[in-house]
């Protein structure tokens, strides 16, 4: 399963490790109640992605960190692209759709 590596606003660093269906699911230090509104940048090769979305709620993990559910908020044609690509085929990476 492949991973990103993304940067929330306030700085912090959080792992991407799913994405369907405008959800994208992360690895996050801290907790984010239901309903919090995030941003965060994500680096996919030379092109970057800054998304927004809202917390649908946050887990604890054995190894103390979070999985949080993201749903994202305006998520353009190309970025959903771009996060299917990565995600759901990732092992067509050359294609330049």
């Amino acid at each position: 399963m492949p991973e990103l590596n993304v940067t929330l606003a306030q700085g912090t660093h959080a792992l991407a490790v799913n994405y369907r269906a405008n959800t994208l699911y992360l690895v996050c230090a801290g907790a984010y109640p239901p309903g919090k509104p995030l941003t965060l940048r994500a680096e996919l090769g030379a092109e970057s992605l800054d998304l927004q979305g809202k917390s649908a709620g946050s887990k604890l993990r054995s190894d103390g960190r979070y999985d949080v559910t993201l749903r994202l908020v305006s998520l353009r044609r190309e970025q959903r692209i771009a996060l299917e690509h990565t995600f759901l085929n990732p092992k067509a990476s050359t294609d330049t759709r």
